[in-house]
């Protein structure tokens, strides 16, 4: 108990040293900021605090958004991770990248593509460097484009992959070894530990959840084909057991926001803390029987595409932003940060743009992993439309007066065409075909 109330005071104290940070003295200066894009696997936006979430669960990630701005209608550009951290790296829809997986075959982003880490090293002098943690983000399916320093310990299994700490270790073993002052710095550090099995380190594994209290649904279930099983009908879940797991992740979420907090109190020491732009964004979130499923990758629904963003640190403005922002938009905004102009290509706009002549604008999501036949989502404010033009007759949801999508109406012929015309929509690139051989290796 002692340990507990350690780790939650310093989960409280540590923000403090966050927001006392700016100002404070720190002499690094640069024309440029330093950017660090945070990537959250697994990160169901309605399950952060500052979200209205009944469980404190991210203090850091409230003090980030307190201390800069936080949008509350982000949308996903697919419902697992591949396509969706391949759109945040490219700025591309998923349909125009291609990374995904389709007729029992992976691809990865065609290395021709423009990426986040290539354009601000090669126009803008960035150094630039990434630690992920996950199989479908290492060099096989081209997420190492462009990062100098490029480190993926992505391999089957999560017990095989560095937890949040381990993850934070190794990236400061490598500042303190290799960062050069006299460039700006872009960092991509990606946290997996929300991710099925729920297993987060003591103390946090009892948290909110006894992990012991049941012999099936506990921190290892979620491994093989479990989540199949459940979602098969083949295994029942009652509430109970539900809220065991829900408990165990929350356990992750928390865990996870106390190791960005020393992630940040670590540069805070190192003297660069109040030169640095901060962007914190999920790839999808995770359904726990919202529509009778549980996981990703099955789904387009909002608990699956609803996603945080945050962007927090040097020249961000306080405040909350309403309007509907998306994955695509994440590489447009990152290149204005750092003086770039956007390119005409992206499918997103610049969130931190003073241009108010945006028009209202179709946001599109799509690709599965663990169902057939694949859809789509396409999004306009609170009106989102789900459907497959091949196979599926699509149905329209009303966010604002039905946020949970229980009741389906009947999509107008102005709906539908948008969702036909983004299905019809060609690649940009060539993505790589990525042989199975090499995700089991």
């Amino acid at each position: 108990m002692k340990k507990l109330i350690n780790v939650l005071m310093s989960i409280l104290i540590i923000p403090v040293l966050i927001l006392s940070g700016c100002g404070s003295g720190d002499t690094f200066s640069s024309r440029y900021p330093d950017i660090v894009l945070i990537l959250i696997d697994t990160c169901r936006a309605d399950h952060l605090s500052i979200s209205g979430y009944y469980r404190e669960t991210t203090p850091v990630l409230d003090s980030l958004a307190s201390s800069g701005t936080m949008w509350t209608r982000v949308q996903g550009q697919s419902s697992w991770t591949l396509p969706a951290m391949a759109t945040i790296m490219t700025g591309l829809s998923q349909r125009a990248h291609g990374a995904g997986y389709y007729n029992d075959t992976f691809y990865g982003i065609d290395t021709a593509l423009p990426t986040i880490p290539l354009m601000l090293k090669r126009s803008m002098g960035y150094q630039t460097v990434a630690f992920f943690n996950v199989v479908f983000m290492n060099e096989d399916f081209g997420f190492h484009q462009g990062f100098e320093h490029f480190n993926c310990q992505g391999s089957p299994g999560k017990a095989s992959l560095r937890n949040a700490e381990e993850t934070v270790n190794d990236y400061l073993e490598w500042y303190d070894a290799h960062r050069d002052s006299t460039k700006p710095l872009f960092t991509a550090i990606h946290f997996f530990d929300p991710h099925l099995p729920y297993s987060p380190p003591p103390p946090w594994d009892t948290l909110y959840s006894d992990p012991k209290s049941d012999q099936f649904f506990n921190i290892f279930w979620g491994r093989g084909n479990d989540v199949l099983n459940l979602n098969q009908g083949l295994v029942e879940m009652d509430s109970t057991q539900l809220e065991i797991l829900v408990g165990l992740y929350d356990g992750e979420l928390a865990y996870t926001d106390s190791q960005i907090g020393r992630l940040l109190s670590e540069l805070k020491d190192r003297g660069t803390l109040e030169n640095t732009v901060f962007i914190i964004v999920g790839d999808h979130g995770e359904e726990f029987l919202d529509h009778d499923g549980f996981g990703h990758g099955h789904t387009l629904y909002q608990e699956i595409l609803s996603v945080p963003l945050i962007i927090s640190g040097r020249g961000i403005s306080v405040g909350v932003n309403d309007e509907v922002a998306a994955q695509i938009d994440i590489l447009p905004t990152i290149l204005g940060i750092s003086g770039m102009d956007i390119p005409i290509w992206a499918d997103g706009w610049d969130l931190l743009s003073t241009d108010s002549n945006r028009s209202t604008r179709y946001i599109t999501s799509s690709n599965l992993i663990w169902a057939t036949p694949d859809m789509a989502a396409v999004r306009q404010e609170n009106m989102v439309v789900i459907g497959n033009p091949q196979e599926v007759s699509p149905v329209l949801y009303d966010l604002r007066n039905d946020p949970d999508e229980l009741n389906p109406l009947v999509p107008g012929r102005e709906t539908i065409d948008q969702l036909y015309y983004y299905w019809s929509l060609p690649s940009k690139g060539h993505p790589m075909i990525v042989p199975f051989a090499h995700i089991m290796e």
